[in-house]
């Protein structure tokens, strides 16, 4: 009696670990599937997008025309703030600026970072975890959650739409399960002819010219970071003069999802209190340590961004 319950409790439990490595081969296939097809489809999306601060109404449009991908966001309200991508060049058009271009793989504004994440780079450090299906507006949809694994950042929930593997909602949480943003399609058009030929219109418009940031040569700190959550690693570093005899000293850190900088400059009014303020994934918090003022600034919990803080060592 005893022998039988091992043997059917051992086949359970490899049952068990079989259906949950199938679930998370799954959730991974489909995470691979949407960004296949967001950056490789012609589509238009229209969406909103959540925060704290604001609700903005959102038009897309990608395309892939000779080869190279041409993208155009649109904001939908007031400003009609609008930017343009064609190959690596991104370009931006406000109302009352001077339009310029920056170097990108991808739009980022308004649209979230995950759907063009390296599945990769960021998969030692997150669980995908398939959530099953459910139903957004008319449109089946697959679900799957992205997890911290060492609950040091943000996590995701991410809808996709099950016949084009575009994403349908995306939701930012911290910890505790709460939303911070939220990313949510109104209405998608595939391989439209008029989309196709409002973008090869746009892909023969010639572009504001490339905005090229100083180079300062690398500079060296005369501090380091002590803590960094696994994964993350320093893209860059910058130092610039803000007075006379003031010098901010950053560093900008990615673990191919998220990134925060570390700001570094001297105190001259004495101790600062500390003062955390997080507003939907955006963090500022500010310490000092002697007499340097320590700020870390981007898309970190708050616990987090205090460690990171509290870490960095100086040398005299």
């Amino acid at each position: 009696m005893n022998k039988w319950l091992s043997v059917i409790c051992l086949t359970g439990s490899l049952i068990i670990s079989n259906q949950a490595s199938a679930s998370e081969l799954d959730a991974d296939v489909l995470f691979k599937e949407m960004g296949n097809a967001a950056q490789n489809l012609s589509y238009e999306m229209s969406y909103m997008t959540f925060s704290p601060q604001s609700i903005t109404p959102v038009r897309y449009r990608h395309a892939i025309i000779n080869g190279e991908p041409v993208s155009q966001m649109i904001q939908m309200d007031s400003s009609r703030r609008e930017i343009v991508q064609k190959g690596n060049s991104i370009s931006y058009f406000e109302p009352g600026f001077d339009a310029f271009s920056l170097s990108g793989k991808y739009i980022v504004d308004n649209l979230p970072s995950v759907v063009f994440a390296n599945y990769q780079q960021i998969k030692p450090y997150y669980n995908f975890i398939d959530a099953g299906r459910t139903h957004i507006g008319d449109r089946p949809a697959l679900v799957i959650r992205i997890i911290s694994k060492d609950n040091s950042r943000f996590n995701y929930v991410v809808l996709i739409d099950e016949e084009t593997k575009l994403p349908l909602r995306i939701d930012l949480l911290d910890n505790n399960s709460q939303t911070l943003e939220q990313f949510r399609v109104i209405s998608t058009v595939l391989d439209s002819q008029t989309v196709k030929d409002s973008l090869l219109a746009l892909s023969k418009v010639n572009m504001p010219p490339l905005l090229i940031s100083p180079k300062n040569g690398n500079p060296s700190f005369k501090w380091q970071v002590g803590m960094l959550p696994p994964g993350f690693e320093e893209i860059s570093r910058s130092s610039r003069k803000l007075a006379e005899d003031d010098v901010v000293e950053t560093a900008m850190f990615s673990d191919g999802l998220f990134t925060f900088s570390v700001n570094v400059t001297k105190s001259t009014k004495g101790p600062l209190l500390d003062q955390p303020l997080q507003n939907g994934r955006r963090t500022i918090y500010t310490m000092t340590q002697k007499q340097n003022v320590i700020t870390i600034i981007g898309e970190l919990p708050l616990a987090t961004a205090q460690v990171v803080a509290g870490s960095i060592q100086f040398r005299e």
